[in-house]
């Protein structure tokens, strides 16, 4: 089933507007709490945003089951519904770039993707600060500001990416770190929102990670799909499905030679 794109447009940034930018730079001590460590934060507009995501997203889909990061840090076995069940998922970051928010860092977005049969169908990122869209669908290609977006070009002589592995496994973080240093210039990817919409924009050439979450994931590989680049596992080269993964590393660039370079550098 295709979604009409505008209409998860209009109720992503309704309600971005209503739940997270209203609280930006303003949020109280009691809005505030972590979840998994110190850094890993969710505050009431994560909550209040996801509510009503759910609601909204099942009124446009009903069929479709719903996988928003708050549930799904509240219970893990939700996740494991995208590996074991066919149908149609919602699956939504509400805020994506928390710590971002909290520490008043205009950087954050939200982000939604449509999975069925295991496969991403659409995507939206939501840069909530420029009130922008990045917006996908299988087949249909990639639009940023409602303008089409062409294939991504090729990397200068140094190709300029994002990083986010602190989870690598041990034989992974000895082998990459020290190529990421030597060959790359790199910076962490503290909003994957951000990360996707200047990688389908050519603006960094790609994006290493090593704890993959669907929510983060799913929408931007697709996208990036579409614009002719790549995302897969460096350990076996399989390419990125909707799951999470923790350790393995994950390479995305938007241009295929790229990837294969990147790739050749790392190994």
């Amino acid at each position: 089933m295709i979604i009409d794109p505008y209409k998860v447009e209009a109720i992503i940034a309704e309600i971005a507007e209503e739940e997270i930018s209203s609280r930006f730079g303003v949020l109280k001590d009691s809005d505030v709490s972590t979840k998994s460590g110190p850094n890993d934060f969710v505050t009431a507009a994560d909550q209040a945003a996801e509510e009503r995501l759910e609601r909204a997203l099942k009124d446009l889909y009903p069929a479709a089951s719903f996988i928003g990061e708050e549930a799904a840090a509240e219970d893990p076995e939700l996740v494991n519904r995208l590996e074991h069940e066919r149908g149609a998922f919602w699956i939504v970051d509400p805020l994506d770039g928390t710590r971002n928010f909290v520490q008043k860092r205009e950087e954050f977005g939200s982000i939604v993707a449509l999975i069925e049969n295991g496969e991403t169908r659409q995507g939206w990122i939501y840069a909530i600060p420029e009130k922008a869209f990045a917006t996908g669908s299988l087949g249909d290609g990639v639009t940023w500001q409602n303008e089409q977006l062409g294939p991504v070009s090729k990397t200068g002589d140094v190709p300029v990416g994002y990083r986010s592995i602190g989870s690598l496994a041990p034989q992974w973080q000895d082998k990459l770190v020290p190529a990421l240093r030597d060959k790359f210039e790199t910076g962490p990817a503290r909003c994957s929102a951000y990360a996707y919409i200047n990688l389908v924009q050519g603006l960094r050439d790609f994006a290493l990670y090593s704890r993959v979450h669907p929510w983060d994931h799913a929408a931007g590989v697709m996208m990036l799909n579409e614009l002719g680049g790549r995302v897969a596992y460096l350990d076996d080269l399989s390419p990125y499905r909707p799951q999470m993964t923790v350790g393995r590393p994950l390479l995305g660039a938007g241009n295929i030679s790229n990837w294969e370079r990147i790739r050749a550098a790392l190994s």
